[in-house]
């Protein structure tokens, strides 16, 4: 990847993680990226394009921080505890509007790439579950359908008005959520 690469990407990354992907236009990113705008379109065909590859990164990223995470020598417990900070380090400073955007299920290519990366983190979440309940640290009873349900309700959750209307920010909302998957009502111990 070019230098002008990377500064196009860290700098469409940092606006569409303030303003969302709409607001957004590509003459900001070139300005903030300090590159013309015939070397943006030289490597994407537009903004959407650039948010595809900021996002594939950060996804492929984050499912192999989680899998390096989940295969450590711990207990399940203190691994939930390092993917929830991890979780938070991912959150810090996101948009409400970019949020909705790439949860959004209107067919674009950032929504699939949602769809095929959730499938694909789901299917590793529901093994890393299967492990623990053998392993004792969550209930036998537990179904895999259930987990998924309540992954669905917690997306969602990330686009009802009054639901973040509770919370400061959007990492806020995030992490009570996550928090409530995990530990329910009980403190963390």
């Amino acid at each position: 990847m070019t230098k002008s690469q990377k500064a196009i990407l860290e700098s469409a990354k940092s606006l569409f993680w303030k303003h969302g992907l709409k607001k957004v236009t590509v003459e900001e990113i070139c300005e903030q990226a300090g590159v013309s705008k015939m070397t943006f379109y030289r490597r994407f065909v537009n903004k959407e394009h650039a948010a595809e590859e900021i996002l594939e990164a950060i996804l492929e990223d984050n499912l192999r921080r989680y899998s390096a995470v989940m295969s450590q020598n711990k207990g399940f417990p203190e691994k939930i505890s390092e993917i929830l900070y991890l979780k938070h380090q991912e959150s810090k400073n996101i948009s409400k509007d970019f949020i909705n955007e790439i949860f959004k299920e209107d067919g674009s290519a950032l929504s699939e790439l949602i769809q095929k990366h959730t499938l694909k983190s789901y299917k590793a979440l529901i093994a890393d579950f299967e492990k623990a309940k053998k392993e004792g640290w969550v209930r036998a009873d537990l179904k895999p359908e259930f987990i998924i349900e309540m992954m669905e309700v917690i997306k969602s959750k990330m686009q009802d008005e009054n639901f973040l209307k509770m919370f400061k920010s959007m990492d806020e909302a995030i992490m009570e959520l996550s928090n409530f998957f995990f530990y329910g009502i009980f403190v963390k111990r």
